[in-house]
């Protein structure tokens, strides 16, 4: 039975890798050779893919899992990550967010 679940995770897991490739579709699909209704066609189905094979990969591995790859994946988490990173002693962090340098003058 562990061996199983084990199979079905790495399913799972591919399938929300896979659910991610599948969203570089639609920014491109502007760019290809067919007529417009193709073009938004192309669009829909690729979105829709993505978010079913996302939801199946959800089932099969996980809710936690699947919240954990779908938080690193969020542009949020990236903004945020890379603003606590780029916080140093040399400034002050205000309640709205941005940052308010502080000097000391001899």
């Amino acid at each position: 039975m562990k061996q199983r679940r084990s199979v079905m995770h790495h399913i799972g897991v591919g399938f929300i890798i896979a659910s991610f490739v599948v969203w570089v579709i639609p920014p491109i699909a502007p760019f290809l050779p067919f007529s417009t209704a193709a073009k938004a066609s192309i669009v829909a189905v690729a979105i829709v893919a993505a978010e079913i094979m996302f939801w199946i990969g959800a089932l099969l591995v996980g809710k936690e899992a699947a919240s954990k790859l779908k938080k690193y994946w969020d542009l949020k988490h990236w903004r945020i990550k890379r603003r606590l990173s780029d916080q140093t002693n040399d400034g002050e962090q205000c309640q709205d967010g941005s940052r308010e340098m502080t000097t000391m003058k001899k």
